[in-house]
């Protein structure tokens, strides 16, 4: 896990590194450990920074009057291989071929083996080296081959070619800003805006996205001219054309349904296959632990992990104040139950709303709520944690949340439209029905459902024209009208692309990156989700169980008392404190914002008074976010 950072001057060589130096320093907390820069314009030339553990090498500032055509910078948190042979950039035995790479590799053990079977060497014990040797052997099916979590560029001098890419599922972060004459890419939003390069300015498209689904649907972020690069893409940048060229290399799994399968044979397959995604993310030279909440996936995950390392720390989270938002009772069974290293963790609600404007900063985008994930990774931090497992993947995977029940539902009102729209609106529920029968589409009602700020209401806030939103599900993930077995693949479909991608990647890996920790996620391991998607959808909901397959699983590793938990989601008692701790922040925040004169500050002050603590949120955490990395600069 680190920060990579890479300036490429398109049409003429410049004296930047400065700017690249600056946008690597932006990267601390993702790499605290080592850092390393590399120059090339006929020649690559390797510099040090301030906390390179190799002294070989000048420092950076020596060249920042020196033209070059390509720079790369990288922050290290050292996690595999913790020598000085892991030290990036790193380049091959011949120096043709240079990489930096933010992430885990967990097969790089077997790609490696097969690499020295086909006569390569090696001179580290990294996962980074061996990238690198099977790009020099397989070229971008080297992308096949990995089963992990990463965004890496490699230079090709062979091909004088920069070859960029992001993991399946857009675990790790790569952001890009390009000009006629510059191409900047980064880890984070905040070391592009730290090269001084790029002018931050607010893409009003990407911030009605934002207002509308909690996030912009990658590839557009609410910063204009600040792109993500997609989950299972790559670019091929070609230095002697200066073309740009972007190619997908895996898809979702969808229409993969074995309907001759069992429920032995399923849950089997789910059984198996969830262990060997475990155990891959025990792999480390630092010590690994999990979060465990309450729920089945995390206590699942941490009672399998528990089997191979029987000392693992599980990390629960506790409210002094909120103890209805607790999940101790259902954590601690099952961890008496595996005889886990189980550490409970209180927290008080100043312990949050102390952190408001760092977590912000974290987040680098509004955000209508304040999410657990940085609290957490805080206290493992201070476990002396730098990896925890995550339970992240199975509601989406088997169909936890409270939209699979609504499916059938909207599927019923679909079907008589033409007649609720005819009854008279003299009830909320009668206005949700009439509201839901519109969704003509799955995506549709998949956007339907996750809306904070539906169409109107952002138009009458926004003074900008808007673009609807009431298609971008849709067109953002599924362009070509792909087809589904049933409406229950679509959502877990749509929710991997939309929920997981954008919105809970961002949070977990920025807020875990904050204090310099790694999160992984063996529930999306992609060979994980291969197999869920093979699993017909009768399995994953059962007798009206939601994720009955996974629960099958479950039920020999976790407490009882984790199946009759209503479901919770680490969530934090925002609305109390919108109406309480909160109640004069808000006002100042908000006073600032109708100050600005970007919004319609009388529908402000309405929103404000409709109590709606997320629609509230979303306006504090604009303002916030405008102080923070727009009018700051």
């Amino acid at each position: 896990m680190c920060g990579i950072a890479g300036i490429i001057n398109l049409t003429n060589t410049a004296p930047n590194s400065s700017a690249l130096f600056s946008m690597t320093q932006s990267m601390v907390k993702r790499g605290p450990d080592d850092e390393g820069y590399l120059l090339h314009n006929e020649n690559s030339i390797p510099f040090s920074g301030d906390d390179t553990l190799i002294k070989n090498n000048k420092h950076i500032s020596t060249a920042f009057k020196h033209n070059f055509k390509i720079g790369f910078g990288f922050r290290q948190l050292k996690i595999i291989d913790l020598s000085n042979n892991s030290h990036q950039p790193m380049s091959d035995l011949s120096q043709k071929y240079w990489i930096i790479f933010n992430g885990e590799i967990y097969n790089y053990k077997e790609i490696k083996n097969e690499l020295i079977g086909s006569g390569y060497r090696f001179f580290s014990n990294s996962d980074t080296e061996v990238i690198l040797n099977s790009y020099k052997k397989w070229g971008e099916k080297t992308l096949d081959k990995l089963n992990g979590m990463f965004a890496f560029s490699i230079f090709d001098k062979v091909k004088n070619e920069l070859f960029i890419a992001r993991d399946r599922l857009g675990i790790k972060p790569l952001y890009y800003y390009k000009t006629e004459n510059q191409f900047l890419f980064a880890s984070t939003i905040k070391s592009i805006i730290d090269s001084n390069i790029y002018n931050p300015e607010i893409n009003w498209e990407g911030l009605t996205q934002n207002f509308r689904f909690s996030i912009a649907q990658r590839p557009n972020t609410s910063f204009k001219n600040i792109t993500a690069l997609e989950p299972a893409h790559y670019l091929k940048i070609n230095l002697n054309t200066n073309n740009i060229q972007k190619h997908q290399y895996w898809e979702i799994p969808i229409n993969t349904q074995n309907i001759n399968l069992t429920e032995k044979q399923s849950k089997t397959l789910i059984e198996e296959s969830l262990f060997k995604a475990v155990n891959y993310r025990l792999n480390a030279d630092v010590e690994v632990g999990t979060f465990m909440s309450g729920g089945i996936d995390s206590t699942t995950i941490s009672a399998i992990a528990s089997k191979t390392n029987p000392t693992i720390k599980t990390l629960t989270l506790g409210f002094n104040e909120f103890k209805d938002f607790n999940e101790i009772r259902e954590a601690t069974e099952t961890a008496l139950l595996n005889n886990l290293n189980h550490r409970i963790n209180y927290i008080k609600a100043s312990d949050i709303l102390a952190n408001i404007n760092d977590i912000i900063t974290t987040y680098e985008e509004p955000y209508p709520g304040l999410s657990a994930n940085f609290i957490l990774a805080k206290i493992a931090s201070t476990n002396n944690l730098k990896v925890v497992l995550n339970g992240l993947g199975g509601d989406e995977l088997f169909g936890g949340y409270d939209i699979y029940n609504k499916l059938t539902l909207w599927e019923k009102l679909k079907t008589y439209k033409q007649i609720i729209k005819l009854l008279p609106n003299i009830h909320p529920k009668i206005n949700k029905a009439i509201d839901i029968s519109k969704c003509n589409t799955i995506g549709e009602f998949y956007s339907h459902y996750y809306t904070n700020y539906n169409d109107n209401e952002i138009s009458m806030l926004f003074k900008e024209q808007i673009k609807s939103t009431k298609n971008t599900i849709s067109d953002t993930y599924n362009p070509t009208n792909l087809t589904f077995t049933d409406n229950f693949e679509a959502l877990n479909f749509y929710n991997l692309k939309s929920y997981i991608s954008n919105h809970q990647m961002r949070t977990t890996d920025h807020c875990a990156m904050n204090f310099s920790l790694e999160g992984r996620f063996p529930m999306l391991d992609h060979n994980f989700i291969e197999t869920s998607f093979s699993i017909p959808t009768k399995y994953k909901m059962k007798n009206n169980i939601q994720k009955y397959i996974l629960k099958e699983v479950a039920k020999k590793y976790i407490a009882p008392s984790c199946f009759d938990m209503n479901k919770k989601g680490l969530s934090l008692p925002l609305k109390y404190w919108v109406s309480n701790e909160l109640k004069d922040f808000i006002y100042d925040t908000t006073t600032k914002l109708k100050n600005r004169n970007i919004f319609n500050n009388q529908e402000i002050d309405r929103i404000i008074k409709s109590n709606s603590p997320n629609k509230i949120w979303q306006l504090v955490s604009t303002e916030l976010w405008i102080d923070e990395f727009i009018s700051a600069k």
